[in-house]
């Protein structure tokens, strides 16, 4: 049974626990989606890094924040991010008077984005935990 601490994450330096695992890895994420749409279906529409960072990162950087001492709250925001800053990044351009291309709607895309963020931060935060408890023993 997990503790509230466990659960919450440990107290001590949880801003800069915040600042570094959550708001590094949206700065990545954010920066990388303003190149993509500003190169507008150059080669980095395609690129592998996007897509690591959009959909393989956040159940990593979710086990290092959860090893460290991150909670489930820090998993969360490490999993909506891409989701969020995609809406974001995506509907600002659209509003700007870029339309916006495609066949699936801006909301599903961040509904999906979103959901396959939490689902691999919540794998990334268990494994973490799991990896800790492990370790301390």
């Amino acid at each position: 049974m997990a503790t509230v601490s466990e659960l919450w994450g440990r107290s001590s330096a949880s801003k800069r626990h915040w600042r570094v695992f959550v708001g590094g890895y949206a700065a990545v994420v954010f920066a990388l989606l303003v190149v993509v749409t500003l190169a507008g279906g150059s080669v980095f529409a395609d690129s592998f890094l996007l897509s690591a960072a959009l959909f393989y990162a956040p159940p990593f950087v979710s086990a290092a924040s959860a090893f460290r001492g991150g909670g489930a709250p820090a998993s969360l925001a490490v999993g909506l991010a891409p989701g969020v800053l995609f809406a974001l990044v995506v509907g600002s351009r659209a509003l700007v008077g870029h339309p916006v291309q495609g066949e699936a709607p801006l909301w599903a895309l961040t509904v999906g984005f979103s959901l396959l963020g939490v689902v691999g931060a919540l794998l990334g935060y268990g494994l973490g935990r799991g990896v800790l408890r492990f370790v301390e023993r």
